[in-house]
């Protein structure tokens, strides 16, 4: 079980998680986050945890795993007004935030885009930021995260085993996912005042310059060379020896 009392006490922040809407067993932490802005006036900065997310999101209708009581899936919720070139930073932020919180907690990890989290040249976990624009500025984003904190081998099913670490395995120590979630989204917080601050501190983390990439973007699949970041937070992908600007929000 998730105690959000844990989360609140060791929370550095000035909006960010503020509201705290914790639930046992859901299936996704966007989905929910998502249905809440629709139904309920919810603040900016509310974060949406579950202790098991039963259909985890990732990009382009990809899934999730999460073992139960042991990882980590929280989403939160950006409800003003954002301008396209912010936004497009805003995954940038987000994955640097993550990397230093794991990094505070003993790991060693490495950031490859859009979204993947390693440790160990495996995947802990990923960043799904989802957004609604209108009027060309961003009016809601939703960034979705999901970490293995906790797991053991034993956790991942055997599709997984060889591709998939936990903080756990890779401290060879176990961590309290509630101080995990509160350190995450203060470095995210302080990121957001500052976003083109993140764009360093994300390719300090980057292992893969230069190096091949495979993803999907509005239902194409791309291959290319990743060759770093511009200013705007957009990846700058070699494609058949030409260079091609990708981001890595989905519109919702």
């Amino acid at each position: 079980m998730i105690f959000t009392n844990l989360i609140e006490t060791n929370l550095r922040t000035k909006e960010l998680g503020k509201q705290i809407e914790y639930y046992q067993r859901i299936d996704s932490t966007n989905k929910e986050a998502w249905e809440i802005i629709d139904l309920e006036d919810i603040t900016h900065g509310t974060i949406v945890i579950t202790d098991n997310q039963l259909s985890g999101k990732g990009r382009n209708g990809n899934t999730w795993f999460m073992s139960p009581s042991k990882g980590l899936a929280m989403s939160i919720i950006l409800k003003q007004s954002i301008s396209i070139q912010d936004g497009l930073l805003i995954p940038i932020a987000a994955g640097a935030a993550i990397a230093k919180a794991l990094e505070n907690r003993g790991g060693n990890p490495k950031l490859k885009w859009p979204n993947d989290i390693l440790i160990n040249n495996k995947k802990c976990g990923g960043v799904l930021c989802e957004t609604r624009i209108k009027n060309n500025c961003i009016k809601q984003m939703i960034i979705g995260i999901g970490l293995n904190v906790n797991e053991t081998n034993n956790d991942f099913p055997d599709t997984l085993s060889k591709s998939a670490t936990s903080l756990a395995i890779e401290t060879n120590q176990s961590n309290q996912r509630e101080l995990l979630c509160a350190i995450i989204a203060t470095y995210f917080e302080r990121l957001l005042y500052n976003l083109p601050s993140s764009l360093p501190i994300w390719k300090n983390y980057c292992n893969h310059i230069n190096e091949s990439v495979s993803f999907n973007q509005d239902g194409i699949n791309q291959n290319g060379i990743f060759k770093g970041l511009d200013n705007d937070g957009r990846a700058i992908i070699q494609i058949d020896a030409k260079e091609i600007l990708f981001n890595s929000i989905t519109l919702r």
